[in-house]
């Protein structure tokens, strides 16, 4: 009882985080400062105003408070960190590559720990719930062409059956919700969540946001430091089983399509962004349009070097030219000639190719226009001046 009425006291927590401050700086040479520490006799801690620096001496994680308990002493004793619950309030987490590393800070930081003696077992942390609240998470790498990669801001998460061991990540997230730098707002975000250090795997996962929603499976595979060249390395395999998406949020990411357009969405999605395939693709707006079918795009987040490329294999192509052009990425929607208007409502089956420099084409027609000969006319005209445009 004595013990814990003292352990209670600020002066006394005080100076505990002092001294856990002075002996991390003292043996491992961290720059971590806490200003608080308490622990109660049944096993709870609490830090208080928590900071930890990088080697380029700029924040890398602080938090106002941390809450946990502690499930075996003897456990942390030996290594392994059990706990119950943990709490984190005003988190942020400043994950970089800085120029000319390949490691990230908190790899860096954590070889401060490093005794150079080969470690009989891997480090291990688990905890069965985990609540993040009013949080920040930056994610950049000043050695790739767009160093800020992830700036999530109001994060607050709720996620079971955490664990992390050695450098491997599985957890369940129960909710999430974030703002992200570019603008676009995620309110609630479910999955099962692996992270190594060959893939990310998100199963399960749904996440709505104020007009769109998502349901299926996301993976990203890599290697080494592929996130250099995100666009042409990081190879996605990711299946939707059901989405409803609104082009304004898309646009947050990729300015090409139209804004203000609506569609619904099925398909298998393989490859990096610059060489990516949709299969089984089965696409619908609130306009009638239509297409079902395979596209392969290249090069759509591509350099000058990098030149746009489309092939695709369509069972159904539904569509006009208006909707068309919306739907379209502007990168061919602003091609189309206005000619195409002519044709009305087209439905097309077959297979197209279209290089900045030449279309080929396959395919079987129909449209709500009567008149064959004048029909091939106008697609005659209208694919001579696509050439010319692309």
């Amino acid at each position: 009882m004595v013990l814990g009425i003292t352990l209670s006291l600020p002066v006394v927590q005080t100076r505990i985080g002092e001294y856990v401050t002075d002996m991390l700086r003292k043996d491992y040479k961290a720059d971590i400062n806490v200003e608080q520490v308490a622990v109660s006799i049944f096993g709870g801690v609490k830090l208080k105003n928590v900071l930890i620096r990088d080697h380029h001496k700029l924040n890398m994680i602080s938090a106002k408070s941390i809450k946990t308990n502690v499930l075996s002493f003897q456990k942390l004793y030996n290594g392994d960190l059990l706990f119950g619950e943990i709490r984190i309030d005003s988190l942020f987490f400043n994950l970089t590559t800085y120029k000319g590393d390949k490691d990230t800070n908190i790899g860096k930081f954590a070889s401060l720990f490093d005794s150079g003696k080969p470690s009989t077992k891997p480090f291990l942390l688990k905890s069965k719930n985990v609540y993040i609240t009013n949080s920040t998470f930056l994610l950049s790498d000043e050695n790739s062409s767009s160093p800020k990669q992830l700036d999530f801001k109001k994060l607050n998460i709720e996620t079971s059956n955490l664990k992390i061991y050695g450098p491997e990540v599985t957890t369940n997230i129960l909710k999430m919700s974030f703002l992200d730098h570019r603008g676009i707002a995620v309110d609630d975000l479910k999955t099962n969540f692996a992270y190594t250090l060959k893939h990310i795997k998100a199963e399960q996962l749904s996440f709505i946001t104020k007009n769109s929603f998502f349901n299926g499976n996301a993976i990203l595979n890599y290697n080494g430091n592929d996130f250099a060249d995100f666009n042409n390395k990081v190879e996605f395999n990711v299946k939707i089983d059901s989405a409803s998406i609104a082009s304004n949020d898309v646009r947050y990411f990729y300015k090409e399509l139209g804004v203000n357009q609506h569609f619904k969405i099925k398909s298998i999605i393989k490859g990096t962004l610059n060489d990516l395939y949709f299969s089984k693709l089965n696409l619908a707006d609130r306009n009638n349009t239509k297409i079902i079918g395979n596209i392969n795009f290249k090069n759509l987040l591509g350099t000058k070097k990098q030149p746009f490329y489309m092939r695709g294999n369509f069972n159904k192509l539904t569509s006009n030219y208006k909707d068309l052009v919306k739907i379209l990425p502007n990168i061919l929607g602003k091609s189309l000639p206005s000619t195409l208007g002519k044709l009305g409502q087209f439905d097309l089956r077959g297979k197209t190719e279209i290089t900045t420099s030449s279309i080929g084409a396959d395919f079987y027609m129909t449209t709500s226009l009567g008149n064959l000969q004048t029909n091939l006319k106008i697609l005659i005209t209208s694919i001579m001046h696509l050439i010319k445009e692309i």
